[in-house]
């Protein structure tokens, strides 16, 4: 009996499915750097890949940008702290401009110059590798931007470095939007999973919404189209921690990356009214201001969790969030490393 116990007790250990642990991705802004420093400090034990985004591709096609001091000795404090904790930048276009991204795709050359230092500044900076952020690329660019981060994954890895890439999320082959069209027709999903070590897709953002950032259904729609596509142990569940404000009456958004601290000065000062849409996954605050009515949708415990769900039951890989210094500090504590 006791020998049956004991076989029964590996095996539950060693089941596929049966035991989980999640990759928990931060990223961090130079408008919130300083929001995103304090909240490093405070919960660096919880994070595996910090992930500023303080680097670009520059008009000029050449790599630029970096950490300034103060990021730097925030990040080894937290380092000392979490000693596994990962440094993984990322990459932009410059200001997201299409011009610069396609000029990069037409030319080997520059692309060659900017692997080359790639490289060179993550080994003496000892970051991990990096993740590619290229947005508002035109879908007509899709094989060209494949076939860069193929090179560059390939080039990467020759050096013991790593490459993912950070993907606007779509739940169509085609449609005449401009959120196909410039921003998530590009992603040949498949091809860049392959590629890649890992895809951040942007589960987020949904360009139909009047009101979450991205409701349930949004996300549901965005995996269902990519089951197949990326593997779910290469697949990192995007989330974002922003809020987005609307006007009522009309129905217009006024506030597209709102803070949970701007959120909480806002019901201190005003009368307001909250719920969660559980249809939604969405938390929201209702006030008056003036002639004005507004509503928030924002990100809390209880709909991150939601999304931590999600990420365990298809076994993704684990959680790319955007962006530190802006999230309900109650997300913390439901969060295991």
């Amino acid at each position: 009996m006791k020998k049956y116990f004991f076989i029964v007790l590996i095996f539950a250990v060693l089941a596929p499915g049966l035991t989980y642990a999640s990759e928990n991705i931060f990223y961090m802004s130079h408008s919130k750097e300083q929001e995103g420093i304090v909240s490093l400090q405070n919960n660096a034990t919880k994070i595996d890949i910090i992930a500023p985004q303080f680097y670009e591709v520059s008009d000029k096609l050449k790599l630029a940008g970096g950490l300034d001091e103060n990021l730097k000795q925030a990040i080894q404090q937290a380092q000392v702290k979490n000693n596994n904790l990962k440094l993984m930048p990322l990459v932009v276009n410059t200001g997201f401009k299409q011009k610069v991204i396609h000029s990069l795709l037409l030319s080997t050359k520059a692309q060659d110059v900017v692997i080359n230092s790639l490289i060179s500044v993550a080994k003496k900076e000892k970051y991990v590798g990096w993740q590619f952020d290229f947005e508002n690329i035109s879908y007509l660019d899709k094989n060209l931007y494949s076939a860069f981060v193929e090179r560059t994954a390939k080039a990467l890895h020759k050096n013991n470095l790593i490459l993912s890439v950070a993907a606007s999320s779509r739940s169509v082959d085609y449609e005449d939007t401009d959120a196909f069209k410039n921003w998530g027709g590009v992603f040949d999903y498949a091809r860049l999973a392959k590629a890649t070590d890992f895809v951040s897709l942007m589960t987020y953002d949904d360009p139909a919404s009047v009101g979450p950032v991205a409701s349930l259904p949004f996300i549901d729609s965005v995996l269902n189209y990519v089951k197949g596509k990326i593997p779910p142990e290469k697949l990192s569940f995007g989330i974002p921690l922003y809020y987005w404000g609307w006007t009522l009456n009309p129905n217009k958004k006024v506030n597209p990356s709102g803070s949970y601290n701007r959120l909480t000065t806002l019901m201190a000062n005003n009368q307001y009214q909250a719920g969660f849409d559980a249809a939604l996954s969405a938390p929201w605050v209702s006030y008056s201001y003036g002639n004005n009515q507004f509503k928030l949708w924002y990100q809390n415990q209880q709909s991150f969790t939601d999304r931590l769900n999600i990420i365990k039951q298809n076994n993704f890989r684990g959680f790319s969030a955007w962006v530190l210094g802006v999230e309900d500090p109650a997300i913390w504590p439901v969060i295991n490393h």
